[in-house]
């Protein structure tokens, strides 16, 4: 009889509210959980800023990454963007000093990524400001590096250092990287998002274009990037 009477007092304790279940599962963990899903859905880039988007409807531009291989937290890995005039005006855009391959006016940006100043833009430029027109039927083609790494405020100066060292930032492994500026942090797995803006300007009437006018409009175009 007692020992029936204390497992009846068992069986009770444990059916409580707040009685701990002798097999509490909810706390455990998924072995294979899959990644968290990081989303760069922040504000976009100061030198946006005042500009009208879509002010012209002909410039057509489009952002790409051909992954080959996985793309790993801290490798380095390149997007294609092209910007296509398919329509009837012409507009101006800036190149910035005449020794630049790639416009000023043209770039990539991510909130979550760390995107790279391209290497014709480093070292000792010419003084003077160029400013070139994308007429109907004409295209602008230009690839750019990004790194899988957390954006970093220092990282413009620490690509100019390295680059003064005749080494371009995007060249190195992320070990090597990570050994030289311990500051910087790979990026997570995850699926990330990359932009690409062209920022330009219509003729004034008459079709004349002011030398020395920044641009009044910009065009955009993003893609995703799986980080594994």
């Amino acid at each position: 009889m007692l020992t029936l009477i204390a497992a009846i007092a068992l069986l009770t304790v444990g059916c409580r509210p707040g009685g701990a279940p002798a097999n509490n599962s909810s706390d455990e963990q998924p072995p294979d959980a899959a990644p968290p899903n990081f989303q760069d859905d922040g504000p976009g880039p100061e030198r946006i800023a005042g500009l009208t988007k879509d002010e012209y409807d002909g410039i057509e531009i489009t952002v790409n990454v051909l992954e080959r291989n996985a793309i790993l937290p801290g490798m380095g890995f390149q997007a294609t963007v092209t910007v296509e005039n398919k329509g009837e005006e012409t507009v101006s855009y800036v190149k910035g000093s005449g020794s630049f391959k790639t416009p000023e006016a043209l770039f990539v940006y991510s909130n979550t990524l760390q995107a790279v100043i391209p290497e014709d833009q480093l070292g000792f430029a010419t003084m003077d400001f160029v400013t070139e027109e994308l007429k109907p039927g004409e295209s602008l083609l230009f690839k750019f590096n990004v790194l899988a790494v957390e954006p970093d405020p220092d990282f413009d100066t620490f690509t100019h250092e390295l680059f003064s060292d005749d080494t371009y930032i995007a060249n190195l492994e992320w070990s090597d990287l990570k050994d030289l500026f311990p500051s910087l942090t790979a990026a997570q797995p995850g699926n990330y998002t990359l932009r690409a803006y062209f920022l330009y300007r219509l003729a004034d009437e008459g079709g004349e274009f002011a030398a020395f006018e920044g641009p009044t409009a910009y065009a955009e175009a993003e893609t995703t990037v799986g980080i594994s």
